[in-house]
């Protein structure tokens, strides 16, 4: 699943760099969704921005939202947003995605030890899982 993921994210890449309208728009569509999601989160309406990352990542995976600054990927802001709200089933499952999907060279420091921070506290099992070398790479 994270390699079809990968496949999706690099045609869609390849496609936008091709100038295809088609990808510029949904590349547009998932930034939108996750800009909503944050905007949501700093009102503290945390359902509603699960509902907007949830649609942004549907979309495009998670760093495939490309040509625009984009500072907080979807899964990682679904597990915040479920940890804000005190389900910690729903955050552990969502970093433990962000961690799975994120390439370790765009891997953010501050947010990788967020999320490792959490599982170790609320879901051990699921933080000592290895990630795999290439469910780390695109």
């Amino acid at each position: 699943m994270k390699r079809a993921a990968a496949a999706v994210m690099a045609a869609l890449l390849l496609l936008g760099a091709a100038g295809d309208d088609g990808t510029t728009q949904l590349l547009d569509r998932a930034y939108a969704h996750n800009r909503d999601g944050m905007i949501a989160m700093s009102k503290a309406q945390f359902n509603d921005a699960i509902e907007q990352f949830q649609q942004a990542a549907e979309l495009v995976p998670d760093y495939g939202i490309t040509r625009r600054g984009l500072r907080y990927t979807p899964n990682f802001m679904t597990g915040w947003a479920y940890e804000k709200l005190g389900r910690s089933d729903a955050a552990c499952r969502f970093f433990r995605r962000f961690l799975d999907l994120a390439p370790a060279q765009w891997l953010e420091v501050e947010k990788a030890d967020h999320a490792n921070g959490f599982m170790a506290r609320h879901c051990p099992a699921m933080h000592e899982r290895p990630i795999p070398d290439e469910d780390r790479s695109l």
